[in-house]
């Protein structure tokens, strides 16, 4: 059992080094939010506000029964500026 939880950890480990080399402009909310300057919890809504597209600005992936929700880095910022280039009041 302790043979299979380390082959299990390294399976984890190795998928997360793919998908972040293969992918290096998707990360994941923390890592996200600190390049971004905004909090985990303002991405959060407005991925489910619908102003981050999925597909474009955010994915969801599964690992180990647990859903991760990576962005694109790149989008999110040209989206963010696109918001803060329009009238504040007519919002993004």
């Amino acid at each position: 059992m302790e043979k299979l939880l380390r082959y299990k950890k390294l399976y984890e480990s190795l998928i997360l080094f793919i998908l972040r080399s293969a992918i290096s402009k998707w990360f994941d909310s923390k890592n996200a939010s600190e390049m971004l300057g905004f909090s985990e919890k303002s991405l959060n809504c407005w991925r489910r506000c619908g102003y981050l597209k999925s597909g474009k600005h955010w994915r969801m992936i599964q690992s180990n029964f647990e859903n991760i929700i990576l962005y694109n880095v790149d989008q999110c910022s040209i989206e963010m500026h696109q918001w803060w280039d329009r009238d504040a009041i007519s919002g993004p």
